[in-house]
């Protein structure tokens, strides 16, 4: 299959409002461009105000709103979803792609730094607006192939002695976690929860990496694993209306490492919810 011929299997997505956050970068930027080459409303919710602008400009596409957020605040959080359901008080999906691996010891939230972004952060994303909405909706969550990697013991997720890898790590196994419990349970009638992999794609999420390590990674994922346009086509097939309530959307290639999107059921020894609080 080719790129051309799958993206023509994804419908038109006019007067469709999708929000997407980390757009402005790697898979969310390369997804942001299949939403504007498919004439979605896209709602950016975004750090930097000016980098999405310049884009949104490049683009020449107007059908494009932006909002100041910051996944690491709680506060920004709460007033970034304030601002979006003032303006938008129905949405179609919700795209939580934002994510970070951070080697800062710093404590966000009082969490460690990833993991205060990559799960406390959409989980508080989520709780917040949840009860808000009154129209359906899909969430679509941005996980990782690292959710599946093994941990031998029970683990405090607040601890701050991790590595910078294991913290991503854990992060993603929690996120994957929550998330599959939302699918599980539907605690919200109105919300259909969708969890989508990118499998393995170089991009700047690893900036915070030992140099060496950044650039030797950078080139072997460049050289063995698919593109950021490939990784982005999960996000892509997840906002269309074929991915419903629980779908599971990975690369179909070996080990969900690459390849474009197959519909997959979630590992049960990736529950993980002796992780979740």
């Amino acid at each position: 299959m080719t790129k051309k011929k799958y993206l023509s299997k994804i419908e038109d997505l006019s007067n469709r409002k999708i929000v997407l956050t980390g757009g402005t970068s790697g898979i969310g930027l390369s997804f942001f461009k299949y939403l504007v080459s498919k004439n979605a409303f896209v709602i950016l919710l975004v750090r930097n105000i000016k980098k999405a602008e310049t884009i949104v400009k490049e683009l020449n596409y107007s059908n494009i709103d932006i909002i100041e957020y910051d996944q690491s605040s709680y506060s920004s959080i709460k007033k970034g979803i304030d601002t979006l359901l003032e303006k938008y008080p129905s949405v179609d999906s919700i795209v939580l792609n934002a994510g970070v691996m951070s080697r800062t010891k710093e404590l966000m939230e009082g969490h460690p730094y990833s993991i205060s972004v990559n799960y406390y952060g959409v989980r508080y994303f989520i709780e917040y607006i949840a009860p808000k909405l009154t129209a359906k909706t899909k969430i679509i969550v941005q996980g990782s192939l690292v959710a599946g990697f093994h941990l031998n013991k029970k683990t405090n997720i607040d601890s701050n002695d991790f590595k910078t890898f294991k913290e991503y790590n854990i992060s993603k196994m929690c996120v994957e976690a929550y998330t599959y419990k939302l699918m599980k349970e539907k605690p919200y009638s109105n919300i259909d929860f969708v969890l989508t992999e990118p499998g393995i794609t170089s991009t700047s999420i690893t900036r915070d990496l030992d140099s060496f390590l950044k650039h030797v990674g950078k080139v072997f994922v460049s050289t063995f694993f698919h593109s950021v346009d490939k990784a982005s086509l999960t996000l892509l097939e997840a906002v269309s209306s074929k991915a419903t309530h629980g779908s599971y959307i990975v690369p179909r290639g070996l080990f969900t490492i690459s390849g474009y999107p197959k519909y997959k059921k979630f590992p049960h020894k990736r529950e993980r919810e002796y992780l979740i609080k």
